[in-house]
């Protein structure tokens, strides 16, 4: 509160940050990253394929959640999973649980039960600074939950200076209402001579993540407005002093649930069906240190340690349904890097952790017994890793490696070799990639008791060739040709319900994006299309189109455009369109019958931000056509697609001091 108040009370000056109304087509090509370099590098630098979202971007998006923005990436696509939770998929690929690493200031956000990345109304946008993604594997250097994608949110107050106040208003067509009120404040104070930086955001919301019925497939169904409520809370907190930073985390997500017991699935009991809506509930606690520091001119080094706290998938609910569980996860890192010359680095690192999982008190199976006859289990990781990157001349080259030994499912060795060049106004890049899913606690757990044993790793190769051109000062292209291939995937068996390892799946396809920045527009178009190369997996194909498989489009078109008629005021479009997917409708035995296959969906933001100075008001609306749209399941687990929210007006005002 006191900080709060300290933030209020210097909220005098006008707001001077970088817009896209500022910057040209080459400010924005020069944008430097390091999720995927040795050092800091453009986009077009970078060894893999990297999508930045800058705070300008997310500010003119109208975005209000994570989820919300890595719709509108290539490849990327929003989906349902269990107990009406989402996450994302991506090239054709369903990626909640252990396959796309969530990092939020540099700490993994990704639950320990399951791996899970659980999205939705969650993470909201008036918190972060700027996403970076890697649209590719990226284990060789972040590990086993990064087989698929990498995506790192830097929130506000890590870097920025000043203070700001969201409050968010969304009016839904079907009567219900969203809010949500975001603080962040960040100040550098001289200490002994030296910058000591302290940075704080947080964020309280509320809101029904959709005003529509919902029907299980057995065609029992009830509306999901006032039963759907999602409560997002979040506090990030980080000091900053001679090369020393602290962060503390905390995260903790409730939402509203009536579709698992009774409704959906394999729970199934129509005895038992709830008729009240009961409490899922995702906790994180975090706190970490790290120090940087240089032995000389071509030698740094960064070390750190971080405990992690979590309480995923835990629940409250009718007929006593509750699950309790807690998992924790103590971690050291250390890594180097050494600058040769100019033209080669070499980064090199180890990292160790230990981790642990309880469950003491489970309806869905005997708590006592979870883990190979006890409640309680650990587990230990070790991994070293190194990334070679010199400058041939005629091309960039880039060679990494991961060994990683994990005390479950034994060890693995990754490589990684990019080939990039730049010049003038092209950029090429050959990229081959081998990454790996660490299968966690309960996926284990659930394999083993069903008598499935996971005994490995799920192993993923990928080929990806980029070409981009800038044609001239306001219009550049760039092309991504990808081949991917995920052995051993492991997944969820319906006729078993539970975990286990299911085959083999590959998807190739073509990335496609324009990009248009002039002094008063913005634009950046794209498409995306995948296909099959090898399913042996049924559980998540569609038997009457080999190409397909369940919940998740073969081809999306995505539009963000921004125009500006001065500096103070701007309007936004964001539209994506996808093309007809397969889903599970309706089946009395609670599997999926056959998949039917949804028409074409049109999603139309529109959004518009005045901002004179030291505040800003904005309104919009979400859906525009009000158009049917469906968050659907890529797999046979049961839940029937759930329909997302109509038009909503959107309102929001923000007051800030940088």
């Amino acid at each position: 509160m006191l900080l709060l108040c300290a933030a209020l009370s210097g909220f005098a000056g006008a707001k001077e940050t970088d817009s896209l109304f500022q910057l040209s087509l080459d400010d924005l090509m020069a944008m430097e990253v390091d999720i995927a370099s040795n050092q800091k590098a453009t986009l077009r630098q970078q060894p893999g394929t990297v999508t930045l979202l800058s705070s300008s971007y997310i500010e003119q998006s109208g975005a209000r959640y994570l989820s919300d923005l890595l719709r509108q990436v290539p490849g990327f696509w929003v989906g349902t999973d269990t107990i009406g939770t989402f996450s994302v998929s991506f090239r054709g690929i369903w990626g909640m649980e252990a396959k796309i690493l969530l990092m939020i200031d540099g700490i993994e956000q990704n639950e320990l039960a399951f791996g899970s990345l659980v999205l939705g109304n969650r993470y909201p946008v008036a918190n972060i600074q700027s996403v970076e993604i890697i649209r590719g594997p990226g284990s060789a250097r972040y590990g086993g939950q990064a087989a698929l994608a990498v995506i790192s949110v830097t929130t506000k107050g890590q870097q920025s200076q000043g203070g700001e106040i969201h409050l968010y208003s969304d009016l839904g067509k079907g009567g219900n209402h969203r809010g949500l009120l975001a603080f962040s404040y960040a100040d550098n104070q001289r200490v002994e001579g030296n910058n000591l930086h302290l940075g704080v955001s947080a964020s309280v919301a509320t809101g029904d993540y959709s005003d529509k019925d919902w029907l299980a497939l057995d065609g029992y169904g009830f509306s999901l407005k006032d039963n759907s409520d999602s409560r997002p809370v979040n506090l990030n907190l980080n000091l900053q002093y001679q090369g020393w930073q602290a962060r503390m985390q905390y995260d903790r997500f409730e939402q509203q649930d009536r579709m698992l017991f009774g409704d959906a699935g394999l729970f199934f009991s129509p005895n038992l069906r709830y008729t009240e809506p009961n409490t899922l509930s995702f906790e994180h606690l975090a706190v970490s240190l790290d120090k940087k520091w240089h032995t000389n001119q071509n030698l740094s080094w960064e070390a750190g340690i971080s405990h992690v706290s979590q309480r995923p998938w835990n629940s409250r609910g009718q007929y006593g349904h509750d699950l309790v569980r807690e998992l924790s996860r103590s971690r050291a890192d250390i890594s180097a890097l050494y600058q040769f010359s100019e033209l080669s680095s070499l980064l090199f690192g180890a990292t160790a952790y230990r981790e642990q999982a309880r469950v003491s008190e489970s309806y869905l199976f005997d708590a006592d017994s979870r883990f190979d006859g006890q409640p309680d289990t650990d587990n230990t990781n070790l991994a070293l890793f190194a990334q070679y990157q010199r400058d041939l001349g005629w091309a960039a080259l880039t060679l990494a490696g991961r060994y990683e030994d994990d005390g479950a499912v034994g060890s693995k060795f990754v490589p990684r070799l990019a080939l990039t060049r730049h010049w003038k106004k092209w950029h090429t890049k050959l990229v081959y990639n081998e990454a790996f899913k660490s299968p966690q606690f309960d996926t284990l757990a659930s394999a083993a008791n069903a008598g499935n044993e996971i005994s490995g790793t799920e192993t993923t190769s990928a080929w990806e060739l980029e070409a981009g051109y800038q044609l001239d000062q306001n219009l550049a292209f760039t092309a991504n040709l990808f081949w991917m291939k995920v052995e051993d995937y492991i997944g969820f068996n319906p006729q078993t319900a539970s975990n286990t390892t299911l085959g083999d799946i590959a998807t190739y396809g073509l990335e496609t994006q324009a990009q248009w920045q002039s002094e008063h527009l913005a634009m950046t178009i794209s498409h995306s299309y995948f296909t099959l190369g090898q399913n042996s997996i049924g559980d998540i194909g569609v038997a009457i189109d080999e190409d397909a498989v369940l919940g998740i489009p073969n081809q999306m078109f995505k539009l963000n455009l921004s125009y500006f008629t001065d500096l103070r005021s701007s309007f936004n479009l964001s539209a994506q369109q996808i093309f007809g997917r397969y889903a599970c409708v309706e089946d009395l035995n609670f599997i999926c019958g056959v998949p039917q296959k949804l028409g074409h969906e049109s999603l139309i933001d529109l959004f518009y931000r005045f901002n004179p100075g030291r505040w800003s008001l904005s309104a919009g609306l979400s859906n525009v056509l009000d158009e049917t749209q469906y968050w659907v399941q890529p797999y046979r687990g049961g839940q029937s697609p759930i329909q997302g929210q109509g038009r909503r007006l959107m309102l929001e005002t923000t007051q800030s001091n940088d």
